[in-house]
């Protein structure tokens, strides 16, 4: 007992001198290194750092689909935010009668006709006014809808009221349409990009608000009276009429209109469902049969294979679902916001789509399911892009940009310092001229004079590529004469002159005995470097001259800075790419500093 006692006593003795050499004796040199290395916190944190930043960009990549030439102007500068489809608990429990979806937000109203708010108020302006929630107090709510910026709901006795958005106007009910109201009843009311929409129980529908669609304004005549439904679009309607006809209104000329099967025109269709995104639409007939046309972008006519006759068809912006007597649902279409990502459901009794989410009801209107786009991480840019994804994709770009840089950077000057050192003479003094005269190059103006003359057809891989050719061959400078002082002091060393004298060819005695002697200085100069071609790509794509939309990269994304609305009201848009700069520079930076510390010789003794 005792002996194991003193045993784990020396075991935990301090190390004396003579321990330590001995320890050392038998370590390798990269490990001592690394353990030299490991004993600098800031060191460490750079590398985890870094290792975090690589992990996340390149399994990031790989994972998140992008499309780079995708653009959404209606979720342009949506603010970072999340929870868009989180059904308040109250409206569950009294059941979900109806559910009109808008932006970043839904409204809708339950069971009990009470009006209920949820999702992501990116705008700041969409909670109902107080004088409004006066007003309607006491009142049933008949219907909530949802613009791209408003909100319209509808009493029991046919009032109308709006809020948000109101640069045309569309919040607020007209008073001639208030007089109609009164004299023909309202059936149902809807919301557009700008715009607003009522069809009366004698089917009439009338519009205002935005007058982009100028022709939504003025209703042909042919229609009065005969109006059962409606689909909103951005700018132009389409109505399902009483003869079981389709009808578009407003704005003409889409494939909607123009692609829509002759036979949806005539009278005696037995539509039971019809939806509509910008340019596409379906229907669904009494004997199940879906009818598809439009944009063959939208992937109007790639549904899946279902289970069940089709009861009930939704669409969003880019996006249709369906519903099925078997209770399953579906959805295709552009998938970029996941709005097309369909779970497994059973049961379902009723479907609620639009722009880019997905609610399915279940049980009497007292569960549900949804899927779609649940919020940006890190905000939307001025194209409705997820900022996140082109952070992840962009940061991937500057990396490869950075990397490959500087490892061109490092060949040349490593090739051109050996030789320089090595042979001296008329070699060194021809290799550090021409040396001199790429560094008397300037770099930023060369650039920008390339990227003038470049042939407008110019992929963006091939310039991609010429920026790393660029930022290598006229970086290389500083590293060469640091490798060759280095070289210089070597060469003189006796074991190079033992080498000599052992008859070794000169590139035998470069590349096994002096680069091994001069591997550290490589190694921080190319941390150091990759840290400096970061920022100097970053810098070019800022000014316009590097990577250009709509490939991203952290540089370009940092543009708009130069907008002082910008930096004011959409700060995410240049906080995040600044700091993803900025971290990934400083990891880089810690790294070097601390491999250089932990290769020089003097630091193993301390």
């Amino acid at each position: 007992m005792n002996k194991n006692k003193q045993q784990k006593i020396d075991n935990n003795a301090p190390k004396t001198g003579q321990d330590i050499l001995r320890e050392e004796a038998v370590m390798s040199p990269w490990r001592m290194v690394w353990r030299t290395f490991s004993h600098t916190p800031l060191g460490m944190v750079g590398l985890v750092v870094f290792i975090g930043i690589f992990i996340l960009i390149f399994g990031g990549s790989h994972l998140l689909k992008f499309d780079p030439y995708f653009a959404m102007g209606v979720m342009r500068n949506i603010r970072p935010g999340s929870g868009y489809m989180n059904i308040p608990a109250e409206m569950v429990d009294e059941g979900i009668k109806d559910i009109s979806i808008g932006i970043t937000y839904s409204v809708g109203t339950s069971q009990e006709d009470k009006y209920y708010f949820w999702g992501f108020d990116s705008f700041g302006n969409l909670e109902m006014p107080e004088d409004i929630a006066k007003a309607v107090e006491g009142k049933a709510i008949k219907q909530a809808v949802a613009g791209d910026r408003h909100i319209l709901i509808l009493t029991e006795d046919d009032e109308v009221y709006g809020w948000g958005n109101n640069e045309f106007q569309q919040t607020v009910f007209p008073e001639n349409l208030k007089q109609i109201a009164k004299e023909e009843g309202i059936k149902k009311i809807g919301a557009g990009d700008a715009y607003s929409v009522m069809l009366t129980d004698k089917g009439n529908i009338y519009v205002w608000g935005s007058t982009m669609p100028n022709r939504l304004n003025r209703i042909p005549k042919d229609l009065e009276g005969m109006v059962e439904d409606f689909r909103v679009g951005s700018v132009n309607i389409l109505c399902l009429l009483n003869d079981g006809s389709l009808r578009l209104i407003g704005s003409k000329g889409s494939e909607i209109d123009t692609a829509m099967p002759k036979e949806l025109k005539e009278p005696g269709n037995d539509i039971v469902s019809f939806a509509r995104t910008q340019y596409s639409g379906v229907v669904a007939l009494g004997n199940g049969e879906i009818i598809t046309w439009g944009n063959s972008n939208e992937k109007a006519s790639a549904y899946p294979e279902m289970e069940g006759k089709v009861i009930q068809v939704a669409a969003g912006r880019l996006h249709f679902s369906a519903l099925t007597d078997a209770g399953k649902v579906y959805s295709w279409g552009i998938n970029n916001y996941k709005a097309a990502d369909y779970p497994e459901v059973q049961e379902g009794e009723q479907l609620f789509s639009g722009f880019f989410n997905n609610y399915v009801l279940k049980k009497d209107g007292h569960d549900y399911q949804s899927w779609g786009l649940d919020g940006f991480l890190l905000g939307s840019d001025d194209n409705g892009r997820d900022l996140f994804t082109r952070l992840i994709h962009g940061g991937k770009m500057n990396l490869l940009v950075a990397a490959l840089g500087s490892l061109i950077q490092v060949i040349i000057g490593l090739t051109v310092g050996l030789i320089s050192g090595y042979y001296g003479g008329m070699v060194d003094n021809f290799l550090m001229r021409f040396s001199e005269i790429i560094a008397s190059f300037p770099f930023y103006p060369l650039i920008i004079t390339l990227a003038a003359i470049l042939p407008p057809d110019f992929s963006q891989y091939t310039r991609m590529m010429m920026i790393i050719v660029i930022l290598g061959v006229l970086g290389w400078t500083g590293i060469a004469r640091l490798i060759r002082g280095q070289i210089i002091a070597e060469r003189e060393k006796d074991y190079i002159t033992a080498a000599k004298a052992l008859g070794l060819r000169d590139k035998k005695i470069i590349l096994a005995h002096i680069l091994p002697n001069v591997m550290s200085i490589i190694i921080v100069n190319l941390t150091l470097g990759f840290a400096g071609m970061l920022l100097t790509e970053a810098g070019l794509s800022f000014l316009g001259f590097g990577v250009v939309e709509p490939l991203p990269s952290w540089g370009n994304m940092m543009t708009a800075a130069q907008s002082a609305d910008v930096m004011q009201l959409y700060w995410w848009r240049w906080i995040f790419p600044g700091l993803a700069i900025f971290i990934t520079a400083l990891s880089v930076n810690l790294i070097g500093d601390s491999l250089r510390d932990a290769l020089d010789p003097k630091a193993m003794e301390r």
